[in-house]
């Protein structure tokens, strides 16, 4: 009984030697096929251990060079000491993990270092550093570097940093930055810089600056800078500035500054300044300007200024001002005045003033003056026009042309009269000589 146990055990160590010496002949071939490194495959398929170039399966090595392509799980110790180059599918895991191109799920205790691009889940303890693309899920621990754009989920925890476009939803723990692009979910703990555009929704507690057009929800804690054209609802706790036009529902702290036209609903503590137009609902604590046309509602807390017409409800607490002309309900505090025509209801503490016509109805604490009224003027002091059709009424009213109606005060005065005029004084200089100087009532018909 005892020589039989002997005699099959031998035969099972025999057995067992044949196995293991094919195993090892069988992976000869391979190892040529496959690169260095001890491979326990088939036709590069199994176990691999050390820098082999191909393998399908499992590839445990110390640090990797000259890869061709593995498929599996790549378990590399150390980081590489050149370009590995090659492509990864599968896990790639270990201190520094890299390769030309990566798909799948990388993992670095350290960093990630893909070549061309990565595609997948890409997460470096301390950072994920490309000299190309970035597809997929992509997490940095300090930093997200990529010399080409991102795409998917790009988290860096103090840095996002792309010289290409980032797209999807993007945050850099201090700062979102990219040479090219923003698109997507922004969010850049200090500030988000682009040297393209910035789109989608977007904040930060400092700054957004963009050298593009900024577009979408746009919330810069301190200010928003935009050299091209600002869309969408757009808030700074300070300024909000576009170099361009400016649309849709802007709020500037302190200002909000449009080199272009500005549209929509635009607000500030101080001011809001469009060196184009400004159309909709315009709102400055202290003033609200526009280098061309306002339309719509335009208030400044102390002046509303327009280079071209304002048409629509303009107020400035002390002065509203429109170079080209008033069309709409016109208030300003202590003036009104505009070197263009005025239709419309104007009304101030001070003077109501144009150097052309005035139509419709205007009230002035001090005094309401046109070249010509047409319609009720009405001040406390003087109404003085060359031309007046309607009614006048003031202290004194003055026509150095023609009046065709209405004027009532203690002093009317018309050089040429076609109507009547009521005061304790009144002179016509077309009357008869006798009735051209007339107490309480005077008047004239042609």
């Amino acid at each position: 009984m005892t020589h039989q146990r002997t005699v099959i055990g031998m035969r099972l160590r025999l057995t067992l030697a044949a196995i293991l010496l094919f195993a090892v002949s069988s992976t000869l071939p391979a190892q040529n096929r496959c690169g260095g490194g001890l491979n326990l495959t088939v036709e590069c398929s199994g176990i691999s251990i050390g820098n082999s170039a191909r393998v399908n399966g499992l590839r445990i090595n110390w640090r990797d060079r000259d890869l061709d392509l593995i498929n599996g799980l790549n378990l590399t110790l150390w980081a590489p000491k050149d370009e590995p180059g090659g492509t990864i599918n599968g896990l790639a895991f270990g201190l520094a993990p890299a390769a030309d191109r990566m798909h799948g799920v990388s993992l670095g205790l350290a960093a990630v270092v893909p070549g061309r691009y990565s595609a997948g889940l890409t997460f470096g303890l301390l950072a994920v550093v490309s000299e190309g693309s970035m597809y997929g899920v992509n997490l940095g621990g300090l930093a997200l570097v990529s010399e080409r754009e991102m795409s998917g989920m790009n988290v860096g925890g103090l840095a996002l940093v792309s010289e290409g476009s980032i797209s999807g939803a993007n945050v850099g723990g201090l700062a979102l930055v990219s040479q090219g692009s923003i698109a997507g979910m922004n969010v850049g703990g200090l500030a988000i810089v682009s040297e393209g555009d910035v789109i989608g929704i977007s904040g930060s507690l400092l700054a957004i600056i963009s050298q593009g057009a900024t577009r979408g929800l746009t919330l810069g804690g301190l200010a928003i800078i935009s050299e091209g054209d600002i869309t969408g609802i757009n808030g700074s706790l300070l300024a909000v500035v576009s170099e361009g036009d400016t649309h849709g529902l802007t709020v500037g702290g302190l200002a909000t500054v449009s080199e272009g036209d500005l549209t929509g609903i635009s607000g500030s503590l101080l001011a809001v300044v469009a060196e184009g137009a400004a159309h909709g609902i315009t709102v400055g604590g202290l003033a609200t300007v526009a280098g061309s046309d306002m339309s719509g509602i335009n208030v400044g807390g102390l002046a509303t200024v327009a280079e071209g017409a304002a048409r629509g409800i303009s107020v400035g607490g002390l002065a509203l001002v429109a170079e080209r002309g008033l069309d709409g309900i016109n208030v300003g505090g202590l003036a009104v005045v505009s070197e263009g025509p005025v239709d419309g209801f104007s009304a101030s503490l001070g003077a109501v003033h144009t150097e052309r016509r005035l139509r419709g109805g205007a009230v002035g604490g001090y005094k309401v003056e046109a070249d010509v009224l047409e319609g009720l003027a009405a001040a406390i002091v003087r109404t003085k026009t060359w031309h007046l059709q309607g009614v006048g009424i003031g202290i004194y009213n003055q026509v150095e042309g023609r009046q065709e109606g209405l004027t009532i005060g203690i002093y009317n005065r018309a050089r040429r009269l076609n109507g009547i005029q009521l005061g304790l004084l009144n002179y016509a200089g077309n009357n008869p000589p006798g009735r051209r100087w007339f107490p309480i009532v005077n008047w004239h018909f042609d």
